[in-house]
């Protein structure tokens, strides 16, 4: 089953003429350009996005003719329709809109933030079945904690997602 052509571009038109402005349309589709952090960032800055998910085997070609949406892809896989990739999209780029977090900062020290995946996280108790919290988290000197959890993403990054660090 592919999505009729008229009644999308007719939706898009009916919903671009009730805002200013027009936003900026996005597909998503295995097709598309790989969705990630930096691209996230880039849709964020967007002051309007209008999304259309396609379904089963997608949009009719003329869509795009039409509409010369962005295709989006949120990974080299394929479901059922595109309703679960939005709401990534959505997801993703909703929390970097100021304000959504709570504290701006939240966002500088998460994976892929700075091209590294996250250091490791502890909560107590401080020894669980033989594995301990390191030393260095509770020692309160902030700058050989902020050291110790680059050195960590640097090879967690290293280990998981070679090629990832900037």
């Amino acid at each position: 089953m592919v999505m009729c052509v008229e009644p999308i571009v007719t939706a898009v038109r009916a919903v671009r003429a009730m805002g200013s402005p027009e936003g900026r349309l996005i597909l998503t589709s295995p097709a598309g350009r790989r969705f990630d952090q930096a691209v996230a960032r880039e849709l964020a800055a967007e002051e309007r996005l209008v999304i259309v998910a396609g379904h089963y085997e997608g949009v009719d070609e003329r869509v795009r003719e039409v509409l010369s949406p962005d295709e989006i892809s949120v990974g080299d896989y394929v479901l059922t329709g595109g309703e679960l990739p939005a709401m990534v999209l959505i997801d993703m780029v909703v929390r970097l809109i100021p304000g959504v977090l709570g504290k701006e900062n939240s966002l500088e020290e998460e994976s892929f933030s700075n091209g590294l995946l996250e250091y490791p996280q502890y909560t107590r108790p401080r020894e669980f079945r033989g594995m301990k919290v390191p030393e260095v988290l509770l020692s309160g000197d902030h700058e050989e904690i902020r050291r110790w959890r680059l050195e960590q993403a640097r090879e967690r990054t290293r280990r998981r997602k070679s090629g990832l660090e900037p």
